[in-house]
């Protein structure tokens, strides 16, 4: 649970921000644009559909059955990329406020220890400017990220993800929620489509957005790694009609 306020000098003067991002339970992130061709270096890249909007997001996924992040281990981030999103906690933008941020009070990242967010005389530190600046790079790169796959729902090119993770005895538990890019529709388009595609730049996100999904084996060694209960096997599959 969240405890969204405005940041306030004087509500939350005495605050102390510590400097590790709390990520041990995200079992995803959000991507933007900039981000595609360094994240798929460690992150399956897959697609998931916004439950308000009906959109699609451009996500790294971080998890599989568990609800916790599989790359947060012993304390520490086992990855050589960290999304900028899973990053900006525990600060939103907020209008209403004078530092333009709104603050999570129930994030474990607040407390009596670390950077502080005021000056003694309650003046903003560089942990709040740095914060806002972030989150302000993070939207406009998501946007980017987001006008990218709503051109690819557009084209119909996005198609059901099926992730499947098996046990010996039978038992079977599937990934809900999960789409990528259909490599039989993208062979489909027309050559006008594209060419659009690609002088966006869209055609070699395509691309590598397909070629991540190899990442799932990594989760999959994450897992095993760290589970007290492994899984015998896991089928992923882009279910093409």
């Amino acid at each position: 649970m969240s405890r969204l306020a405005v940041l306030d000098r004087v509500r939350h003067g005495s605050l102390r921000l510590h400097p590790l991002p709390d990520v041990s339970r995200l079992s995803y992130s959000l991507l933007g644009w900039s981000e595609i061709a360094t994240a798929c270096a460690d992150f399956p890249i897959c697609l998931a559909k916004d439950a308000e909007t009906g959109r699609f997001n451009l996500i790294a996924l971080l998890s599989l059955a568990e609800p916790r992040n599989l790359f947060w281990l012993h304390g520490r981030w086992q990855a050589t990329y960290m999304p900028e999103a899973a990053k900006t906690a525990p600060f939103r933008l907020d209008a209403r406020s004078e530092f333009g941020l709104a603050v999570d009070e129930d994030s474990p990242r607040l407390g009596r220890e670390g950077d502080p967010l005021f000056t003694p005389q309650g003046h903003p530190t560089e942990v709040l400017t740095a914060a806002r600046a972030r989150l302000e790079r993070v939207r406009k790169d998501v946007a980017d990220a987001q006008a990218m796959v709503d051109l690819f729902a557009e084209q119909r090119l996005i198609r059901p993800l099926s992730v499947v993770l098996s046990r010996s005895s039978g038992a079977e538990h599937q990934l809900d929620g999960l789409y990528s890019l259909g490599s039989q529709p993208l062979a489909a388009l027309g050559d006008d489509a594209v060419v659009a595609l690609y002088r966006k730049g869209y055609v070699a996100a395509a691309s590598i957005l397909r070629a991540s999904l190899s990442q799932m084996e990594r989760l999959w060694q994450l897992h095993q790694a760290a589970s007290l209960e492994p899984w015998k096997s896991l089928d992923v599959r882009v279910l093409e009609s």
